[in-house]
């Protein structure tokens, strides 16, 4: 994929292509928004842009297919990390593990820049921060940095300050969809429910892609307003569920579009506007009311809130639905 066909974010690919067309690109940039709408794919594709053979981000010549490989030499990647602790920054000759505050110092082996990107950046513990404030205070003039987070506010202030922030917002409808029919080679139709379902978010999309993901809504939405209610169930579910942050926060995100349409079907409001049209039969159950939907939406925002914290997901989620299925 090249640069100028990544789907969305306009405003923020112009600006990044005018960093490069003046020569003026910062040392540090920091990506920030919600998880799965394209952050760290377009930082991708802006590096692809900055060493590209071909001079617009093409996506197929030497150098950029080596970064899509992650194989370029200039091109640093932390990624894949649950947490980047001080190891990875400052580096450890005894682990045999090169740190980025000691490659930054060498000078660039196949041209004149320098990429690190360190997705999850808000996952950085205290020393590993620390460590890399004192290189983003004075850092090679080569080096360039790109911190991508879904959680701004965990960064440091003292580096926050020292970059210049990129913000990204969800997809529009039009462009998830055409994201859909031209990279998954869905149909119209098919495209047009994923993206609804996607709520702005192609990463969300892809997690709904797969099958057992998909499956579980259903067991879900059945949980919550359906016949199937026992707490043996809920108890096997919520473990399902919960086998990682982003996994749990899917599932939650999803409960809470779901409790938006038990109003619509409920309150007589345009059916069209229903999101989860795969679970609308199961929808249409008795004892809905308003004060019971807006305690779950509140109860559901709170478990959003206490992920943020060292809790046992599996029991924030147990607790969550016993409380929203009132038992």
């Amino acid at each position: 994929m090249a640069f100028k066909d990544v789907v969305g974010h306009e405003k923020q690919k112009y600006f990044l292509k005018r960093f490069l067309d003046t020569g003026r690109t910062p040392h540090a940039l920091l990506f920030s928004g919600q998880e799965g709408i394209g952050k760290k794919k377009l930082a991708i594709e802006f590096i692809k842009y900055m060493f590209c053979e071909r001079g617009d981000g093409c996506g197929k010549c030497r150098a950029c297919l080596k970064i899509e490989r992650r194989t370029h030499p200039d091109v640093i990647f932390i990624e894949e990390e649950d947490t980047i602790g001080i190891d990875l920054v400052r580096g450890n000759r005894e682990k045999k593990i090169t740190g980025i505050n000691e490659e930054i110092h060498e000078y660039p082996y196949e041209g004149t820049n320098r990429a690190i990107l360190i997705d999850r950046a808000d996952t950085m513990t205290q020393e590993a921060s620390n460590a890399l404030l004192k290189t983003l205070e004075e850092p090679p003039t080569f080096n360039h940095f790109f911190l991508i987070t879904s959680s701004e506010q965990k960064i440091p202030l003292t580096i926050r300050s020292r970059c210049t922030r990129v913000r990204f917002t969800s997809l529009i409808q039009g462009d998830l969809q055409q994201y859909f029919v031209e990279v998954q080679g869905m149909d119209d139709e098919k495209a047009n429910f994923f993206s609804t379902i996607s709520c702005g978010s192609i990463g969300t999309g892809l997690f709904w892609l797969e099958e057992e993901n998909f499956s579980m809504r259903k067991k879900l939405a059945a949980l919550v307003v359906g016949k199937d209610r026992s707490f043996l169930h809920t108890t096997l579910v919520s473990e399902m569920v919960s086998q990682s942050d982003l996994q749990m926060s899917m599932y939650l995100n999803f409960l809470i579009s779901l409790f938006r349409d038990l109003y619509m079907v409920h309150y007589g409001q345009d059916p069209s506007r229903i999101i989860n049209r795969d679970v609308k039969e199961i929808l249409k159950c008795e004892n809905v009311d308003t004060e019971w939907i807006i305690s779950s939406i509140e109860r559901i925002q709170e478990g959003i809130h206490l992920m943020r914290y060292n809790v046992n997901r599996w029991l924030l989620f147990e607790n969550t639905m016993l409380h929203i299925m009132r038992l």
